[in-house]
């Protein structure tokens, strides 16, 4: 029982090693391919996914409510329903930050040197130097201001991991035998996020949540979906008209299990030719 988080750099060998790790406890893998196939019963399409997937939001996108916005409800959506299956390894997709404080769940990073990364790159990429160094450094740039923009916290912060794994002093065979064995560790088997009512909560509230975003008939950017109780919502925030309060209201209601909802809602209409930031 439990859920292993790795958070990786690019050219690190992480994505390999998590594939390993769920491989060898035999645990299913949240990566891209599974992934964009749970995002896509949201309507999220893979072409969306990949203009948006761990990057920055561009000031167009910061203009016009959304596709990351969107997403990032969509991706904290999936990853509480991967970690309440139990059993889990899931890359990146913020788990390791979503998923803090929740019981039975390992977070950790997967960091290489520059040269040892931009080496990975071009033998695995068939690229020249220049381009792997340059790819390396754009794509740094981009998870770190993804990390600050949508966690508010800095992008590879010891502080928020359990475990950094260098895998230039380790292979990556190594590197699966030790997560493994720390996988399997008597106090995993104890601890099952699965059993978290934290957890619970915030994945039924989520879903929840990805569901009014996903909405076309309804801006619910300004929507905030909390449950203190499983099956007791509360809605909190602003819409732009009553008719999209009685709609997030009513969408809110019909998800099954729900048992009760309040809203705060606030209809805030918006002032032309201005655009939130």
């Amino acid at each position: 029982m439990g859920v292993l988080t790795i958070s990786r750099e690019l050219g690190s060998s992480g994505d390999v090693i998590g594939k390993k790790v769920a491989e060898e406890l035999n645990w299913s893998l949240l990566d891209n391919e599974r992934f964009a196939a749970a995002a896509n019963s949201y309507g999220y399409v893979r072409a969306e996914i990949e203009r948006v997937d761990e990057r920055s939001p561009s000031l167009i996108d910061r203009f016009f409510r959304d596709r990351q916005l969107v997403y990032l409800d969509i991706m904290r959506a999936i990853v509480y329903e991967c970690a309440l299956k139990d059993n889990y390894v899931i890359l990146g997709r913020g788990g390791h930050a979503l998923l803090r404080g929740i019981l039975g769940v390992f977070r950790c990073r997967v960091v290489a040197p520059d040269d040892i990364r931009q080496k990975r790159l071009i033998q695995n990429e068939g690229i020249s130097p220049a381009m792997a160094e340059e790819f390396l450094h754009h794509n740094d740039r981009e998870r770190m201001s993804y990390t600050r923009y949508f966690f508010d916290s800095e992008w590879g912060d010891p502080g928020g991991f359990d475990l950094v794994l260098n895998t230039g002093l380790f292979d990556e065979d190594e590197v699966v035998r030790m997560l493994a064995k720390i996988m399997r560790r008597e106090e995993f088997s104890k601890e099952s996020p699965a059993a978290s009512t934290d957890l619970q909560n915030l994945c039924f509230a989520q879903k929840i949540k990805a569901g009014l975003m996903t909405d076309d008939r309804i801006d619910a950017s300004g929507i905030s979906v909390e449950c203190s109780t499983y099956g007791r919502l509360s809605l909190h925030g602003r819409v732009n008209s009553e008719d999209e309060k009685e709609l997030a209201e009513s969408i809110s209601r019909s998800f099954p299990d729900v048992e009760s909802v309040e809203s705060d809602l606030v209809v805030m209409p918006p002032i032309e030719g201005w655009y939130p930031v």
